[in-house]
């Protein structure tokens, strides 16, 4: 998936939630933050996005699709 198809999808999201994207953006944000900070799975994160690193909600949907075609 591509980030063009990621933002598409939190549009997709937004509409179906009757939310503004920005709203999705953000309860995004948070999960993808809370994910960051398990220290169980940090390694992964790691591995995914770079040491350290959080990456916006368009390249986490974008990474893990990926991820997720892979198997």
């Amino acid at each position: 998936m591509s980030e063009r198809a990621a933002k598409e999808a939190i549009k997709k999201i937004a509409k179906r939630e009757g939310k503004s994207e920005n709203e999705i953006r953000e309860e995004m944000e948070k999960a993808i933050l809370i994910g960051f900070l398990n220290k169980e799975t940090r390694y992964k994160w790691d591995s995914l996005f770079g040491v350290g690193r959080l990456p916006s909600p368009e390249e986490f949907i974008t990474v893990f699709s990926m991820e997720v075609t892979r198997g």
